[in-house]
Order: structure tokens, then C-alpha cells, then sequence
């Protein structure tokens, strides 16, 4: 018996100390990110755009956390609510997605349709409404079965689907009190709100059916203009004219539609609730045109009496400030401060029109959920805790001020000023922490003002020494497809650059310039101590210069305008790649980011960078990483270990965070196929906690140092444990969970 525990110590020991070798990233979120004197939260979860929101106990642990659907690109990001020292906080997982079936667009909503407690799922289905019923458990995790493909309802005897735009937020709601959901929309020429009733509890008596009918054409008794966003009370045009209509009763199709100079709808969010306690709903509306909502207040005191909506204020909630974003405001109604009062958030939800850098607008419900009253609190509710440059993000890495750590640089696509304009930025974060430890510190959301160069969109950096002086120089890749060029003149502690030159030139005189939205890095490509010059074009290609002039006096010459035959423009017109080339063990491997959100991973570069030569790519979808669009990627070192980092850039304008840990197999798209485990928060204090995510599995669980001694070992037979590390000195070590392969690094504070 001693014999072999000697030998599984050696063995726990040697798996403390092994090498890794392999491109195998796992999410992490220990890297520090300071603005404004203050600690994000959530750093690297990946920004925010135009959302809709829900609550949802994805992980089945009682407490309701929060589901986010991103109209850009139709991405999914989940928020675990989660608990330290008694105060309640949401966390970002990035595995969370993959919990969701994939075919989630333009609307996403939790609702639970059947009363079993567990939220289901409202989707887009071809001109209506797809349904997935939740199928989980805490023991077996979420599943989902397809309820319905297309919801259908009852127009005047003839089953048709459910109609709702793409572009329309319904209602999905209880709006006759009986227990089953009902959905209120609007009709397809946008001026009238259909009430479609579920008769669930009307034939059957309970409420796990989605049987609809229409069962009134012009609920509340109200017009939206087709040219504005006004809305007529007590309208009486057709189908509004006859007042007498009982709210259960149909509404006959007694006067064409030609009678009524309907426009096609364009788009309206609508929320119904009950925010004055009068038994009846109220109505949210938003307008895909402008930039307010509309609060109508219903005069009835029983459902279903037809009553019409007796007020309307523009200017909600006019007992604050009123909404005002740019463009299709949606509101969404659900308790995210953990006090179980139901609270107002708002969104844009037209999608590259509307503002997208602050765009989560929070009202806190000061009242009660049978009177509302909801009082502004912020315009970036969980954007203020991440990073998020509204629309696209490109991270870059450099020594940018020569003390021996590396600075991060974020470029992005746009975000909106106001008024609609849109403007481009480069972020710059000083690493104010240390050679092991880095720590991220924003000090110029606009680095050196060159938004105010007025170039266009989409301003891409690349940095390097170009002319021998030890400062770091900067290209600048346009929306038109040139290069800028800056030189670093910096004295002291003051950082510059001299005058911008435009259009920079090749060796021969010849304007640098292969198409639009250059991208450009510089690297030693061909080894000859030289930083040569890459980039990647709108349409798909990697450009290579090779670098023909010194150490002091760069001159580039264009080598091949199809680098390793890269295109990465597929099936679409456009590839938009950017290149980032590194190195790792003295081999030259490249990961590409394009516009369909995949990471394209090549090898074989060493030796086939002439004009014909060919790259070997090692994968089409690294790891299997699917960001939306959009994507970027930079590989190093960042905080000295010996494992790769990975940072990502997308569509949403933030950015994730992945390292090449030891042992780790986990790629971001991977949690369906191997454990998770998460441990929080890190880095720690003293009291460090460990999740198991999904079925609860006995763990053995070992505790070394970095430099591979052996610390502690214990059982970890919970789903979740809690575990007092106080006697720990600051640093950073490594948890090996051996049943399921999966390493963790953990710092202390």
C-alpha cells in the first residue's frame, strides 16, 4: 500500500510537471482588466450589441440566471447567478451556448408554456414562432425536444401560422389570467395588435398545449400611424370600428384590406404588463423607426371586456428619464438585482443602425411587480462589467512604452456617436501588472486621437520596431485598403508618434493597396531578423511584402498577393480575414479570423512563402470556436508560463479570453464533450470555490504548485465545494482534476 501511493504521488507529481505542446485552449478569465480605477467583473466576455433578455435556471441549482440573445449574428450568452460571501453577482459562461440548440434567430425568449417550473424556449420559426420544451434536469443537465416547428392558430377557421415578422418582439404572455400563455403581435401590415388566445386551459384544463386562436384583430383599440410611431386611441377604423366586439369574440373579416392604406411592416416590440394593478394589461410599445416607447395604459378592470387603452405616453417613464436609444427600442421585463422585483431593461434591436457600445439600459422597478414604477440606473448594464467596443473587436499585443510588459490594443469596426454616425478607435490598456501576473489598465479609449484622422471605418493597427531605434512603430490598415504609417518619436515618459504619412508606398514607389479593409501585421516571416509586412483584404486574400531594406531604412516588396494560397472567402463574396502569424518552438503557425467566425489554423509556413507556395491548414474551424462573425485571434505569452494565450475578437466588440493550459483538451465550442468544472472566483483571496457543471462526479482532485510540488489532495463528490486556501502564499498553482483530465490554474491574490 505505501508502495503505490509513493508511485501515484510520483504520478501526480509528473503530471504537475509535464510539458504541453499542443494549440488546445480553455476559457479563462484571470487576467485583471482596470477602468477607471476600478476591477471589471467580467472582462472577457465577449461584449454586447442588440439584445433581448430573459431569466432562465440553466444549471437547475433554484436560482434563475440570466439568458442574453444578441440579434448580431444570432449569438446566445448566458450569465450564472452565482453567490460570494452573501452577495449575489452574475458571472459570464462561455460554454453556456452550447447548452441551446443552434438554430436560434432573431428572437429568443425563456417562458415557461407548460407549468412544470422550467423555462422553455420562443424562437423564430418561418413567419411565426418556434417552441423547444426544456427537458432537463440538475441530474442529466439541459436538454431540449422541438415542441413546435411553427406554432398555428385559428384565423376565422383556417389553421395558419401564428404570424410574426422577424423583425417583430411580441408579447408572450399570460393576457387573460387563465394560466396558459398568450401571444399579442402585430397584424402583417403593422398598424393593428392581434390577441391570439391559447385555449389550452379551455379544452383541456391545464396549460401545456399551444393551441391558438384569433380571437380579436384590434386589441386595446388601437392604431400605430404607418409613418410614424403615433398611436390613435379608440380607433375606429376597420377592424377597430365596431366597438361592441367582445375581446373573446372574433373579429369577422368584413371589410377588405384595400379599404385601409396599410404600409408593410417594418417592426414593433411590444411588452405587456400589468404596471398599474388594474388586473388588465398595459401595453410597451417600441417602433423600429425611432428611438422612444410608447406606455399604453388599459381602462379595463376584467380581462377580456375589449377595453380600449385610455392613455398614451410618449416620453416613458416619464417619472425618469425616458428612453431614448438610437433606434428600436425593445423592453424587456425580468428581476436582474436579485431582489424579486421584476426590472426594466431595454435594448436596441435593429441591427447596424442602433447604438451598440452602451446600449443595455437598466430601470430599476423602485415599486413593486403589481406596481411598477421604474427609475434609470444605467446605460450598460453588463456591458460595465466587460469589455465592449460596440460593433467588431481586434486585439494586438506590444510592448507599446518599452518597460517589459506587454500592452494590449483594441481596434474595432465602429461604435455609434450620436445622431446615427459612427466613428472608429483603437483602445489602448497599459499591462500595470507584473511579468507573470499581467494586469490590464485603460488609458485612452482613442489612442492617439486617430479617430479624428477621419479615414473611414475599421482602423486595424500593427505595431513593430521598423526602424531600429528600439520604439515601436505603427501601420494603421484603413476602410479603403491603404496603410498609414506612424513613427514613434517618443521622449521620456510621453508616448508619440510624428505626423501621419498616407498611403504608403512600396519599394518601387507604388502605392501599397489590394483591395478594401486592410488588415495588417508585422512579422519576421521569412526569418531574416526583418519585420516583413502582412495583411488580409476585404475579399479574402493575405498579402505578403517581404521586408528588402535594414535594420533602420524598412523597404517592402511585394512577395505574393495570395500568401500559402490563403483565401478564406469560401461561399461568400467577402472573407474580411485577419492575419495573425506567430511563432511557437521556432515553427511559424498562422490562425486567420474571418467574417463567418471561424478560426482557420495553418502550418507548414517555414520555407513556402514565395508567390505559388501552399500552407497546410491543420483546421477549417479551430477548436471548433464559432464566434458569430467577425473573428480575430492573437497567440502569445502574455503572462510568461510557457502556455499560449489566446485572444478573440468578434462581431459583439469584445473580447475572450483562452489559454493553453496544461493538460486542457477544452476548446470554446467543446463543453458538450468533456466535464466541466468551473472554480470562482480567480484570482482568490482565501476561499476558493469548485462547480461541477451537469451530472455530479467523484473527483480526485490534486493541488500543486507551478513549479509542480505536490500541495494537497482531496475528494470533490459535490456538485459544488468550497475549499479555505488562506495558508497559500500569493502566486499561482494548478488544480488537476484526474477522473475527468482537466487542469486549472488558479492564482492567489
Amino acid at each position: 500500500m505505501k508502495i503505490s501511493s509513493f508511485f501515484a504521488f510520483l504520478f501526480f507529481v509528473s503530471i504537475c510537471f509535464s510539458g504541453f505542446s499542443q494549440f488546445a485552449f480553455n476559457y479563462v478569465d484571470s487576467i485583471s482588466v482596470i477602468h477607471g480605477g476600478n476591477a471589471l467583473k467580467m472582462p472577457w466576455a465577449g461584449g454586447l450589441n442588440y439584445i433581448q433578455i430573459s431569466d432562465i435556471d440553466y444549471d437547475y441549482d433554484g436560482d434563475m440566471d440570466l439568458l442574453v440573445f444578441d440579434r448580431s449574428q444570432n449569438q446566445v450568452k448566458l450569465f450564472e447567478r452565482y453567490q460570494e460571501a452573501g452577495v449575489s453577482s452574475y458571472r459570464f459562461d462561455p460554454y453556456g451556448k452550447d447548452l441551446f440548440p443552434d438554430d436560434m434567430r432573431y428572437r429568443l425568449f425563456a417562458i415557461d408554456y407548460n407549468g412544470d417550473n422550467k423555462k422553455d424556449l420562443f424562437t423564430y420559426g418561418i413567419g411565426g414562432l418556434k417552441v423547444y420544451k426544456n427537458m432537463g434536469d440538475a441530474s442529466n443537465g439541459m436538454s431540449w425536444e422541438l415542441a413546435k416547428e411553427l406554432v398555428y392558430s385559428d384565423y376565422w377557421g383556417v389553421e395558419l401560422n401564428l404570424y410574426v415578422s422577424s423583425t417583430d418582439i411580441p408579447a408572450i404572455v399570460d393576457v387573460d389570467n387563465d394560466g396558459d400563455i398568450d401571444v399579442l403581435t402585430f397584424h402583417i401590415g403593422g398598424q393593428y395588435i392581434q390577441y391570439h388566445q391559447n385555449k389550452s386551459m379551455e379544452l383541456y384544463n391545464h396549460a401545456d398545449s399551444l393551441v391558438f386562436e384569433l380571437r380579436n384583430e384590434c386589441w386595446g383599440k388601437v392604431r400605430e400611424d404607418v409613418s410614424t410611431n403615433t398611436l390613435f386611441l379608440d380607433d375606429q377604423t376597420p377592424p377597430c370600428e365596431d366597438g361592441n366586439v367582445p375581446n373573446p369574440g372574433i373579429v369577422k373579416p368584413g371589410i377588405s384590406d384595400d379599404l385601409q392604406e396599410e404600409k408593410a411592416h417594418a417592426g414593433s416590440s411590444l411588452l405587456a404588463l400589468d404596471i398599474d394593478n388594474s388586473g388588465v394589461k398595459d401595453l410597451i410599445v417600441g417602433d423600429v423607426a425611432f428611438t422612444n416607447l410608447n406606455l399604453l395604459i388599459n381602462s379595463g378592470s376584467e380581462v377580456n371586456a375589449n377595453s380600449p387603452m385610455i392613455s398614451v405616453d410618449p416620453s416613458f417613464p416619464s417619472n425618469s428619464i425616458p428612453v431614448s436609444t438610437q433606434l428600436f427600442p425593445a423592453a424587456f421585463y425580468v428581476d436582474v438585482d436579485f431582489d424579486e422585483v421584476k426590472d426594466l431593461i431595454v435594448a436596441p434591436n435593429a441591427k447596424n443602425v442602433s447604438e451598440n457600445e452602451t446600449s443595455v439600459v437598466k430601470y430599476k422597478n423602485t415599486g413593486s411587480n403589481l406596481n411598477g414604477n421604474f427609475v434609470f440606473e444605467t446605460n450598460e448594464f453588463l456591458q460595465e462589467d466587460m469589455i465592449d467596443y460596440g460593433t467588431g473587436s481586434i486585439p494586438k499585443f506590444v510592448d507599446i512604452d518599452g518597460d517589459g510588459l506587454t500592452d494590449m490594443f483594441i481596434a474595432h469596426f465602429f461604435a455609434y456617436k450620436p445622431v446615427l454616425s459612427k466613428e472608429s478607435r483603437v483602445a489602448y490598456y497599459k499591462n500595470t501588472g507584473t511579468l507573470n501576473s499581467p494586469e490590464f489598465t485603460l488609458i485612452d479609449k482613442d489612442f492617439q486621437n486617430l479617430s479624428s484622422l477621419n479615414v473611414g471605418l475599421r482602423m486595424v493597427p500593427a505595431f513593430g520596431d521598423l526602424n531600429g531605434d528600439s520604439k515601436i512603430d505603427m501601420f494603421l490598415g484603413l476602410e479603403d485598403g491603404t496603410l498609414v504609417y506612424f513613427e514613434n518619436n517618443s521622449a521620456g515618459s510621453s508616448l508619440t508618434f510624428s505626423a501621419p504619412v498616407y498611403n504608403y508606398t512600396d519599394n518601387n514607389g507604388n502605392l501599397i493597396h489590394h483591395g478594401l479593409y486592410a488588415t495588417p501585421q508585422l512579422f519576421d516571416l521569412n526569418k531574416d531578423g526583418l519585420l516583413d509586412l502582412i495583411f488580409g483584404v476585404k475579399t479574402g486574400e493575405i498579402i505578403y511584402y517581404q521586408n528588402t531594406g535594414s535594420t533602420s531604412n524598412p523597404e517592402f516588396t511585394l512577395v505574393t498577393s495570395l500568401l500559402g494560397g490563403i483565401d478564406v472567402s469560401d461561399l461568400t463574396p467577402d472573407g474580411y480575414p485577419v492575419p495573425n502569424f506567430f511563432s511557437h518552438n521556432d515553427t511559424t503557425y498562422a490562425i486567420i479570423g474571418c467574417i463567418d467566425g471561424t478560426l482557420k489554423f495553418l502550418k507548414d509556413i517555414d520555407n513556402n512563402i514565395d508567390d505559388g507556395d501552399l500552407f497546410t491548414f491543420i483546421d477549417s474551424t479551430f477548436l471548433n470556436i464559432e464566434l458569430g462573425a467577425y473573428s480575430s485571434a492573437y497567440v502569445l505569452d502574455i503572462d510568461n508560463d510557457t502556455d499560449l494565450d489566446l485572444f478573440l475578437g468578434q462581431d459583439l466588440g469584445g473580447i475572450f479570453h483562452l489559454e493553453n493550459e496544461p493538460g486542457s483538451n477544452l476548446g470554446i465550442q467543446e463543453h458538450l464533450y468533456a466535464p466541466r468544472i468551473e472554480v470562482y472566483p480567480n484570482p482568490f483571496n482565501h476561499i476558493l470555490h469548485i462547480k461541477q457543471i451537469g451530472p455530479v462526479k467523484d473527483e480526485h482532485v490534486i493541488l500543486c504548485d507551478y513549479s509542480g510540488k505536490l500541495i494537497r489532495q482531496f475528494e470533490l463528490t459535490s456538485q459544488e465545494f468550497e475549499i479555505d486556501l488562506s495558508f497559500l502564499d500569493q502566486g499561482i498553482y494548478v488544480l488537476h482534476f484526474v477522473q475527468s483530465g482537466v487542469k486549472k490554474k488558479i492564482s492567489k491574490k
